[in-house]
């Protein structure tokens, strides 16, 4: 038996005497998109024990603060660490505060402020949880955020200017 006659699936006794690969042809599929990290992943950042962070935080869905961040902040979720400090402006939808917040902080859901947890400023909430121990001072608001109804049964009356009091 010689080279030409090599019984296929057998290997070849060198690279010069290898079958070629069958040809293929490669064409993109129809409707795909490159591999790009999907936003439905959640994007969390973790500020460590002894690192500092300045400036704004961006398409951040978790921040957690376990050393000190001086930002302004638009996300899903804010955990200030017990140890962790937070100064400037957050806007989240749920707040966790083991350690300190200073500044204004809006929590269109849930702020809840754990024993250790120390909130100053201006702040705004959905809903707010103080455990025994834990601090809030300065203006504090119930978040008044109007919601955007399907059906106009639903909609709320509309107060004329002559109907309103005044506060």
């Amino acid at each position: 038996m010689n080279d030409t006659d090599q019984i296929p699936g057998t290997p070849a006794s060198g690279l010069d005497k290898a079958h070629p690969a069958p040809s293929v042809p490669i064409t993109p599929q129809q409707g795909t998109k490159p591999n790009l990290i999907s936003r439905s992943v959640k994007a969390r950042m973790t500020v460590g024990p002894g690192i500092k962070v300045k400036g704004d935080v961006s398409d951040c869905d978790s921040l957690a603060v376990e050393g000190t961040v001086e930002a302004t902040l638009v996300s899903e979720v804010l955990e200030v660490a017990e140890g962790g400090t937070y100064t400037g402006t957050a806007t989240v939808t749920d707040a966790e505060i083991h350690g300190r917040f200073e500044g204004e902080l809006t929590a269109t859901g849930v702020l809840k402020i754990l024993s250790t947890g120390h909130v100053t400023g201006t702040i705004k909430y959905g809903r707010i949880e103080v455990e025994p121990g834990g601090k809030i001072t300065g203006a504090i608001s119930l978040n008044n955020i109007s919601t955007v109804v399907s059906t106009p049964a639903e909609r709320p009356q509309v107060l004329s200017s002559r109907n309103a009091t005044a506060k």
